[in-house]
């Protein structure tokens, strides 16, 4: 090849390079065993923020895999749900104890549902609340969705059943049904909210798929699916007919379902395994997904070795 070939040649690839973005790429990082159950994606700050069951705290960790310690906060126990508000700088946390994290007390233990708020970049408290004070038994806050408002829905895996933060700061439980209880257990997982006024809940232990209206919370209709999520664990909406379930409880997968009717039934365009065990949470990055592969089984099964590496697995 002559010079001008080559030059042509490199020409073309730069040309090309800087048409089309890069590939996503997996993203690993380490901490200390801290085993995060959940992560959401700031915009504005270009990072992700994780949880930690045994920890309780809240970390940041970049695209090139960097974990950097956050928010610590004594009344969390264990970090499960996040979910940040870019638009009014609010990072929320559930705050749970399922019993593995290093300020598990016998008064919390299986009991505690509460959620935290906190000052997105700066990381101070904006507000905490107390959702298993209103109303006795088990309790397990979960997960955390937000509509075009601001008010939050909060699913209780333990009670089951959910409950709403409003933009004014009070607490109530939203919506209950027999439908939301199969044993005991983790019942109600992740949420979404979808732009035409409905929630998305999915069921961790049947693998079922919940319609609820949000002006209307008796309004409670089965997504009619093609089979059994079960193991549903977070889920993610892409956009008004896409949405992603992530699976555990020995699936290991997550799976992208499509609505051509407004959610009254759905089906599965496609799947992905997890690279590594027990995937928890999805989210979206820019023009990327990804989904926590939290290894969580190795934090309950007594005989497992812990382990501290975890990965954000490109969708």
């Amino acid at each position: 090849m002559n010079h001008r070939n080559l030059l042509a040649s490199v020409a073309t690839a730069v040309i090309v390079a800087l048409a089309c973005p890069a590939f996503a790429q997996d993203i690993a990082f380490r901490s200390d065993q801290s085993y995060p159950e959940s992560f959401t994606y700031s915009a504005k700050q270009d990072v992700f923020l994780v949880g930690s069951v045994t920890r309780g705290l809240v970390a940041k960790v970049d695209k090139a895999g960097a974990y950097t310690p956050f928010i610590a906060d004594d009344r969390l126990v264990s970090t499960v749900g996040l979910l940040v508000d870019d638009a009014r700088n609010t990072l929320w946390v559930t705050n749970s104890d399922p019993g593995a994290g290093d300020r598990t007390a016998a008064a919390s233990q299986g009991t505690l549902a509460a959620i935290a708020t906190y000052d997105a970049t700066t990381g101070k408290s904006k507000a905490y609340y107390d959702l298993g004070s209103l109303r006795e038994g088990s309790h397990f806050a979960n997960d955390i969705a937000l509509d075009a408002d601001g008010n939050a829905y909060i699913t209780d895996s333990f009670a089951p059943l959910i409950y709403k933060i409003d933009t004014k700061g009070k607490a109530s439980i939203f919506a209950q049904s027999p439908l939301f209880l199969t044993s005991q257990g983790f019942n109600l997982n992740g949420i979404a909210w979808h732009r035409d006024g409905y929630l998305l809940v999915g069921k961790y232990n049947s693998g079922e798929l919940f319609r609820i209206s949000t002006t209307d919370p008796t309004d409670i209709k089965p997504v009619r699916l093609p089979e059994a999520l079960v193991g549903a664990d977070g889920i993610h909406l892409i956009d008004a007919e896409h949405l992603l379930v992530v699976q555990n409880l020995g699936a290991d997968r997550t799976v992208e379902l499509t609505s051509t009717d407004g959610w009254r039934s759905a089906t599965i365009l496609r799947e992905k395994n997890s690279a590594l065990s027990m995937p928890t949470a999805a989210t979206t990055a820019g023009d990327a997904i990804y989904v926590l592969n939290a290894r969580l089984d190795t934090l309950f099964d007594p005989k497992a070795v812990k382990v501290g590496d975890y990965l954000l697995q490109e969708f």
